[in-house]
Order: structure tokens, then sequence, then C-alpha cells
């Protein structure tokens, strides 16, 4: 090429027009994902993320890794995200967010939702965690909503003298310590109401059978199934509600979970949109560059009641007008 060309084409590119030059491709961010498995919920959270500026496929990218329920799988996962060159990893469930703290102490992991983070290990404190953990937990410290849900199903149930617990905050993705507030407090209101309380651990799907047999040989008035790495999956939580309608049990779940579409008569549980709100907040300030160590775990300030009438009418239960009256959602 001459020089004089060489020249005329410097100048040329040189007044290229700005619009042209602002229709540079956006850098893509890429975030991981770690779940036991899908969640619709993770659908309100792109959609709040949406809001922030934040889209899928053009300026975000997400790589979904499904555990179920295998920490040593949520580390491999882990390790595997951090070779992509991941800026930040999504968790859903304290267990898992433990397992990738494992992996990884410098990408930032932020709950989508999680139980007993400090009692966990995860973070020093609620207000300044420390670490490269942050987002949303729901338990922490235990506190009155489990109080509040043995309460809730004493109202729908008044004659219930025997309160079953299908326990899925247990081994081995919580230990017994992390989670004795919430135990306590569950026996404490069950003493109140003069209630004899029995609980059956699910920490594995291995543990469902056993639980679930103990559950027949020694039938409840009613059920409190939580939520868990184990009972968020649909197979599994198709095998609790197969045994709760058969048995006429009136259940509650603390999560609008599988179980609680298939056999759930009441879910007491903090509002998911809300929720998703928050965490897209914490995966915004991320993306922008703050420390997750000095972004506080928030708890949820909104909850919601929601009662179940298909499930009810199927099992012969007359919900209250007690609390229809105070439902926020009710599924016909």
């Amino acid at each position: 090429m001459n020089r004089r060309r060489l020249l005329v084409g410097l100048c040329a590119a040189s007044f290229v027009p700005s619009t042209a030059r602002a229709q540079t491709a956006p850098t893509v961010h890429r975030i991981g994902l770690l779940a036991p498995g899908h969640t619709p919920y993770i659908d309100s959270v792109m959609s709040s993320l949406g809001e922030r500026g934040w889209h899928v496929g053009q300026n975000l990218l997400v790589e979904t890794r499904y555990t179920q329920g295998d920490p040593q799988r949520a580390e491999a996962f882990t390790r595997e995200l951090a070779g992509q060159g991941v800026r930040l990893i999504l968790t859903n469930f304290t267990a898992t967010a433990i397992a990738a703290r494992r992996a990884t102490k410098t990408i930032p992991i932020v709950m989508l939702s999680s139980g007993f983070p400090v009692e966990g290990g995860l973070a020093r404190s609620l207000a300044r965690p420390g670490g490269n953990v942050t987002g949303v937990t729901i338990y922490a410290g235990g506190g009155v909503l489990f109080g509040k849900f043995v309460q809730l199903l004493h109202e729908l149930v008044p004659t219930m003298r025997e309160l079953g617990v299908l326990w899925g905050y247990a081994p081995p993705s919580y230990t017994d310590a992390q989670v004795a507030p919430a135990t306590e407090e569950l026996r404490r209101a069950a003493a109140a109401l003069d209630l004899k309380i029995r609980f059956w651990t699910t920490g594995r799907g291995s543990d469902l059978g056993d639980a679930l047999a103990a559950a027949v040989a020694a039938p409840p008035d009613a059920l409190f199934v939580t939520a868990g790495v184990i009972h968020g999956m649909k197979e599994f939580g198709r095998r609790i509600a197969e045994l709760a309608v058969s048995r006429r049990l009136p259940v509650l779940t603390d999560a609008i979970s599988p179980v609680f579409h298939l056999a759930g008569v009441l879910a007491y549980a903090s509002n998911q949109r809300a929720r998703a709100a928050r965490v897209a907040y914490y995966v915004d300030r991320v993306l922008r560059g703050a420390n997750p160590g000095e972004l506080p775990i928030e708890q949820p300030t909104q909850y919601e009641l929601s009662v179940n009438l298909k499930v009810a009418r199927s099992i012969g239960l007359t919900v209250p007008q007690s609390i229809l009256q105070r439902a926020d959602r009710v599924f016909e």
C-alpha cells in the first residue's frame, strides 16, 4: 500500500460518526448459577435483573449447574465455573453456598436464598459478612417464624394433638448445631400448645423412604414439610405429596414448592418477587465492583400466607374463615 492511500484511510477512520462507534457490542458478564435443580424463582430474579439493565444474551451470560443436592458436585461445579471466568456465582440454599465457598474464597457468591449463613460459617455477621458471600437469608438465628408455622397448623386443625415434621434442613447439607435455634423454637411452640412433635430428617434422598414409612407407622394429625435440598426436587416432592394426600394429612410448607402445589393446604413464605428484587440488587452491585464482604446479608420483610383450597377439598378439610380472611393468595 502506498503512503498516500494509508493516510487517506487513517483520516477516514478518524471521522467515523459517533453513532456508529456507540454501537460497539456491550461487554458480556458471565455468571454462574448453582442449585439442586430447576426452580421457577430464578425467572423472577432474571426479570428483576432486566429492570436494572442486565439482559441474558445481551450483556449477561448465565452458566447453570444443577447439583442434585450433592455438596461434592457443587464444589466441582464451582471450580469448573471459576475456570470459565465467571464474575460471580448465584447459589440456592445455605449448603450450596457452603460447598461453593470451599472451592473459592475470591469469586463473589450471592445467595438466592439461604437459611443459616452465619451459623454455617459463611459470614461473621449479617451486617458485615466479611468474606466473599452475601445475599438473602430467611432463617438466620432461628426466630419466631418456626413458632408461626406451628400456630398456623394448630389454627387450621384445632383438634391436632400430634405434629409431624419432615425436616429437610439436615445432614449432610446442614449440621444439627446450625439449625438448633429453629428446631428448639418448633419444640417450644409445640409444647406451648400441648402438642407432641415428631421429627423425621430427610437430608438425603435415601432418607426419604424411611421417613415416610415412619410417618405412616405413627401417623400425625398434620404435617409440616420444610424446604431443603431434597424437598425442592420434583421427584421427592411427589413422593411426599402422595403420602400426604393418601393419608388425608393437612400439610403446611415454608415455600411455594412442588409439595405445596401437590399436597399443601397452607404455605407461609417470604414474598418471592420482593426477594428476587433484592437478589438482583446484590448481583448488580457486585457486577459494578462492590465488595460482597461489605454488603449486609438481608432478611425478608414481606411474607405471604397462601391457601390451596383445591388440596383442602380433596382431603375433606374446611379451611377456617380466620385463615382465609388473612390469606394473601388463594389457589382454587
